[in-house]
């Protein structure tokens, strides 16, 4: 009996379990102009990520991350408003993005790494690649910075030509520096 509870209790610790891991996001946000290019800066909501464990190595990672749009800013306040009547952000007032992905998609040291994502942008889910690169684990903390790119024309986002002749390019490039804590 004592045998069996003990190969019982070992089976039982190697079964995976899931911890929650507290998120944030620095993301910043880049394009182009035929008059110059432009940027802007905005922080994800704080986020939970489930991280699937398998004894002390992460196997899977699920997470919603949101951001406000309404506080997406390029540091120029006409070009915001604009930006913010493009994306409709009283209509659509969040950005989302999903991820639920084997742990080895985002964390292979050295290596930039593809993350499938489900981005929700004007209310409609899209399918984006990002990459991943700079992982470090330290203790109870990951970081690595992910990178992605945005089609304004396949999101739904129309951009009106300023004073007849300036016209906003359809990619936007998108960067974010994330950090999980382990709880």
């Amino acid at each position: 009996p004592r045998a069996m509870k003990t190969l019982l209790f070992l089976l039982l610790a190697t079964l995976a379990q899931a911890e929650t891991w507290n998120g944030k996001a620095a993301i910043s946000f880049d394009g182009t102009s035929t008059l110059h290019d432009w940027g802007g800066k905005v922080s994800a909501q704080p986020f939970k990520a489930d991280v699937t464990m398998n004894g002390d190595k992460p196997q899977r990672i699920v997470s919603t991350v949101t951001v406000k749009a309404a506080e997406m800013d390029t540091e120029e306040a006409k070009r915001d408003e604009n930006m913010r009547k493009a994306m409709k952000v009283t209509d659509h007032p969040l950005i989302v993005g999903k991820i639920d992905a084997k742990f080895t998609e985002v964390a292979a040291a050295g290596t930039p790494t593809k993350l499938p994502i489900e981005l929700n942008l004007l209310g409609t889910p899209q399918n984006v690649t990002g990459t991943i690169s700079n992982w470090k684990l330290s203790g109870n903390k990951a970081t690595f910075d992910l990178e992605f790119p945005v089609s304004m024309k396949a999101s739904g986002i129309s951009v009106p030509t300023v004073l007849l002749f300036i016209k906003v390019g359809d990619g936007i490039k998108v960067r974010a520096s994330v950090t999980l804590t382990r709880n």
